[in-house]
């Protein structure tokens, strides 16, 4: 059964599931296996869900015991969906049973998409069986920039700014496809963003982008290549540089999702694989 978590139940309940969160076969992302966040993180991310209007913790009880809960947040400008935590014991199907049933009534026409580190086997048995496409599969990567040594990068590695915007919109708005963060978003949010772009020939061959981060850890959103063919030079150089960046603004760590095909250079340059990540996404009808 699936409740709405009050208050008190949180404080009861918040310890057990954090627990939860550090197991991957029993939990969603974003994951707290990773030696960044804290336990401390998860109990305040999960506080503000009573502070929000877009948010809400489900705690899941099965035959009278409680197994977990799930933490979903949605953005009703952009019908999307999805989970802060979805870390369930054992019935992790039966959750999300009842999970899709209670959203298909509650947010028809939204998106809700659904991240799982791979060692979780239930949840994404379930999610394969009903409906839903697989859009992302990538490895989760960190590193502790402290012991990073800087590496030396092409002046044709240039910042990105709304001056000369049409540089990174040209290559990403063609690969976007359903990222939430699409070219028009970055654009009116470019404050909060760190874009480098080799160019070449007046144009973008390869780009890499990456929020800013007050609290010294930054994360890597994606690096695009021209007609989206993988170039093992430029992807070395695009995240060295971006890691040199992050490096001189003083910042801690730096988190990269990246596929199989660029893996071996994000470990040379001193990344850590925290495990492997999926993504699913369901149209609600």
């Amino acid at each position: 059964m699936l409740r709405i978590c009050t208050e008190q139940e949180y404080e009861k309940y918040a310890g057990f599931v954090y627990e939860l969160a550090l197991d991957q076969t029993k939990s969603g992302y974003p994951t707290y296996c990773d030696g960044i966040k804290t336990k401390e993180m998860f109990m305040e991310r999960a506080r503000k869900a009573f502070l929000s209007d877009t948010e809400c913790i489900l705690l899941f009880e099965y035959e009278g015991v409680v197994e977990g809960w799930i933490h979903y947040y949605y953005f009703p400008e952009d019908n999307y969906l999805s989970t802060e935590s979805f870390n369930i014991n054992f019935h992790t199907e039966q959750a999300l049973q009842e999970f899709l049933e209670l959203v298909q009534e509650k947010f028809k026409g939204y998106e809700l998409f659904l991240g799982y580190p791979k060692q979780n086997k239930k949840a994404i048995d379930f999610l394969l069986a009903h409906g839903f496409e697989c859009i992302e599969e990538d490895y989760n990567n960190s590193v502790f920039l402290s012991e990073y040594e800087p590496i030396r990068i092409s002046d044709k590695v240039v910042s990105i700014t709304k001056d000369n915007y049409q540089y990174f919109r040209a290559l990403h708005s063609n690969l976007e496809g359903d990222m939430y963060w699409d070219s028009d978003r970055i654009y009116s949010d470019i404050d909060n963003w760190i874009i480098f772009a080799k160019i070449k020939d007046n144009e973008a061959d390869g780009c890499v982008y990456f929020m800013t981060a007050d609290d010294g850890w930054f994360e890597i959103f994606g690096i695009d290549f021209k007609d989206n063919v993988f170039d093992p030079v430029l992807f070395r150089e695009l995240l060295g540089k971006a890691l040199n960046a992050a490096k001189e603004l003083g910042g801690k760590y730096m988190t990269f999702f990246c596929d199989e095909e660029g893996e071996e250079t994000v470990i040379d340059l001193g990344f850590e694989c925290v495990g492997g990540y999926v993504c699913y996404k369901k149209i609600l009808m």
